[in-house]
């Protein structure tokens, strides 16, 4: 946080009670963490980004279709060692196995500082995925469990990400507008009453621990969530994806949802 003066101080500790953000977290590849490129954020409706406004479509003509898009937030189970076959060996068939107890990342396992919002154990990649192919996009749906790759712009080294079911989808977005937050592009998102409450539950239910943030099959952000909280704080139905986006690109995904 800036170092700020005493006149500041009321206003600064005022905004902070209003706005609470996610830290991302890194990528565990067997006992090495990579930092993830793409940060998700959020902030609650009085942060900076404000309250997203529905995007009205022009009046007198045809609204354009929007790219198709699937966007869902789900709990990380495990880190998965990179498919490894040896020569003439087919993929595994069949449902994924459960994460072994020593790789889930649960938040005891984990172990998160509250003082420097980082976690002091490193459960590595469960290696009993290695042979397991990644879930197709067509086939993750919303439903059970899937095994999906980092997204290629992150450089995660192969490492992939075992998830829970869906909790939240696009669905549960009512607008969304790409703003600049702290000199970065970020895009606000509005979720409807059912949502809110579907995102608190999720978030609940993963605090100090990881939620994925998957992007047409591909985790493009895995965070902690409150990992300088104490307690769970829930949120107002209002949340920001922010990271390494152009502005075009956030355009492009606000346009989308």
């Amino acid at each position: 946080m800036p170092q700020v003066d005493e006149a500041q101080l009321l206003f600064q500790e005022a905004r902070e009670r209003r706005r609470r953000r996610w830290r991302v977290s890194g990528i565990i590849a067997a006992t090495v963490v990579v930092l993830i490129a793409v940060s998700l954020s959020l902030v609650l409706s009085m942060g900076r980004g404000g309250t997203p406004k529905p995007a009205v479509p022009p009046t007198g003509g045809a609204v354009a279709a929007r790219p198709a898009v699937s966007l869902s937030f789900r709990p990380v189970l495990c880190f998965a060692s990179p498919l490894t076959l040896g020569v003439g060996q087919a993929p595994s068939a069949g449902p994924l196995p459960s994460c072994s107890p020593t790789s889930a990342l649960t938040a005891e396992n984990l172990a998160v500082n509250t003082s420097t919002g980082t976690y002091n154990a490193n459960p590595p990649a469960d290696g009993q995925f290695s042979t397991y192919a990644s879930t197709p996009q067509g086939d993750a749906g919303t439903a059970g469990t899937v095994l999906l790759p980092a997204a290629p712009s992150q450089g995660e080294g192969g490492t992939r990400f075992v998830l829970g079911p869906a909790v939240l989808t696009q669905q549960a977005i009512t607008a969304a507008r790409a703003v600049q937050a702290d000199g970065q592009w970020a895009v606000n998102l509005t979720l409807s009453p059912t949502g809110a409450s579907q995102w608190d539950k999720l978030t609940e239910q993963q605090f100090h621990a990881f939620i994925g943030v998957v992007l047409n099959g591909e985790v493009i952000s895995a965070p902690i969530i409150e990992p300088t909280q104490t307690s769970f704080t829930p949120f107002a139905g209002h949340l920001q994806i922010s990271g390494a986006f152009t502005g075009n690109q956030a355009k492009a995904l606000a346009a989308s949802l």
